[in-house]
């Protein structure tokens, strides 16, 4: 392995940022390439050309069932992947081969930090919408009649996250309603939702009809204040 990504996931606190800059640190004195991005998710929304040179890599980030979902979503099917969300640092370095070195005071990390201060925090207004895990996914269309945004389309029979700017930020709604738990937001705070294996979020039945009529008052309240 020659070469990292690290998502530092600028705009919000689920994944360390001391963390972060350990791992960067300790792999660079290894001799692996570091490349640090400041949101995987807003690069992935906006088929940036570059996510195709990430999935090139390993990528570091959150739960690997998010990430091999959202690099999918731009059609990388195959990534390889650590878990920096929930797992240690040390966790990582030794998935990576790398030995930590203790003890003593590490400047490299230090402008790892400096690096990640510089990057930009857009909470409330960073990328956020479903990617589906197309392993579990049954093409039911439930998001699709539920969501009032148009975020999701069917294309050839199977749906899709076509419109992922329409979501609206923060909701995690649509996924309480996919029968078979396919939709993931990456940047949720519990479980299963942001692809983690644990059951943090009892599962609960919805009344969709209520759900849609309320995101679709949140909407029409949000146009009149544009207009």
């Amino acid at each position: 392995m020659n070469k990292i990504t690290i998502c530092s996931c600028a705009s919000r606190t689920f994944i360390d940022k001391t963390k972060v800059a350990k791992v960067a640190a300790a792999a660079q004195r290894a001799g692996i390439e570091v490349c640090l991005t400041a949101d995987l998710c807003e690069l992935c929304e906006k088929k940036s050309e570059a996510v195709h040179d990430i999935a090139r890599t390993t990528v570091v980030a959150c739960h690997p069932r998010a990430v091999k979902s959202l690099m999918a979503f731009v059609g990388e099917d195959e990534v390889q992947t650590l878990n920096l969300r929930t797992g240690t640092a040390e966790d990582v370095l030794q998935a990576l081969g790398i030995k930590p070195v203790e003890g003593v005071a590490d400047v490299a990390e230090e402008e790892w930090m400096k690096q990640m201060e510089t990057m930009p925090c857009k909470l409330g207004d960073d990328a956020w919408y479903p990617v589906l895990d197309k392993d579990v996914c049954a093409e039911c269309g439930k998001c699709l009649e539920f969501c009032p945004f148009g975020v999701y389309e069917m294309v050839e029979e199977r749906i899709r996250v076509v419109h992922p700017t329409h979501c609206k930020n923060n909701c995690p709604a649509c996924a309480r309603t996919c029968p078979a738990g396919a939709i993931i937001f990456p940047k949720y705070d519990r479980s299963p939702i942001n692809g983690g294996p644990e059951q943090q979020e009892t599962a609960v039945r919805l009344d969709t009809r209520e759900l849609f009529a309320q995101t679709l008052r949140e909407r029409l309240a949000t146009r009149k204040k544009l207009m």
